[in-house]
């Protein structure tokens, strides 16, 4: 990896012009103040709400299509940071805001301001050792209660030159199977981006292939919708996009042979040679 995914993001995030709904009144014993908004971006609207915890001094923000957050070729955590900030900056602009709601958005604005400076890279494998059985029995408890049946183990290694494009991961239906690509050994990839290709080869399991329009789609609405429950899913995104060209240079992961395992071995392997998995 060139450089580390960071919080901060050379480049400001335009998350869209936003309009709120009408304002409630603020009662002295109110807990929570929530408050809907409407964000235009590319053209299109979307919904979302801002509750401020006005005992414990926090916000909580949610989108209610998560669609929006595809405009951005940055980690989830940056953009709702700059998504918060707007939010906070236009309420504290609206005259008559009640003083106690004031105070507490004045006090949230300054503690982001604090935070904006601290940066917070995404751990790299870094010669870890590697268990994908580990991984995926994590992710399995996690995220699917656990109820994914599969096997997983590495791909086969493939020499090419011109290298221009490779899969992360393949899942096998037929034989409960799932490989992962070596290149994700290498010591500059972030940890939850090998997740991220793990959890991502389950979800063919947990939402199989759909028929749409005479077509067989794998990655539907369904799909789509539980891959992004993966907690680190926009930070690994973000890594993926900004570094595919590394990852197609000649690998190193020779240097960490013996550092990593599979925890599965098999005789058979297969070449893997696009990037959608």
């Amino acid at each position: 990896m060139g450089k580390s995914s960071t919080i901060i993001s050379k480049n400001p995030i335009k998350p869209g012009s936003i309009v709120f709904s009408p304002s409630q009144e603020v009662s002295k014993g109110m807990p929570t103040y929530s408050r809907l908004f409407r964000c235009r971006k590319k053209g299109f609207d979307f919904i979302g709400q801002i509750k401020i915890n006005l005992q414990k001094i926090s916000t909580d923000i949610e989108i209610f299509n998560t669609s929006y957050f595809d405009y951005f070729g940055t980690p989830l955590k940056e953009t709702n940071l700059a998504l918060e900030n707007i939010l906070l900056t236009k309420l504290l602009s609206e005259k008559n805001l009640p003083e106690r709601l004031r105070e507490a958005v004045f006090s949230l604005l300054k503690n982001k301001v604090a935070n904006s400076k601290q940066s917070s890279s995404l751990k790299l494998i870094n010669n870890r050792k590697v268990c994908l059985k580990e991984i995926f029995d994590k992710l399995n408890t996690e995220y699917f209660k656990p109820k994914i049946k599969a096997n997983i183990e590495w791909g086969k290694k493939v020499h090419k030159k011109n290298l221009t494009s490779f899969r992360f991961g393949s899942y096998d239906p037929a034989s409960q199977l799932i490989r992962i690509h070596p290149r994700l050994k290498q010591n500059f990839v972030p940890i939850s981006v090998l997740e991220l290709t793990v959890y991502h080869e389950m979800c063919h399991q947990w939402a199989p292939m759909k028929r749409q329009k005479g077509m067989w789609i794998a990655h539907h609405l369904q799909f789509k919708k539980k891959e992004r429950e993966y907690r680190l899913y926009y930070e690994a995104r973000s890594w993926e996009k900004e570094n595919w060209k590394k990852l197609m240079e000649p690998n190193t992961i020779e240097n960490t042979k013996n550092k990593t395992a599979a925890c599965t071995e098999s005789s058979e392997s297969i070449e893997i040679t696009t990037l959608a998995g």
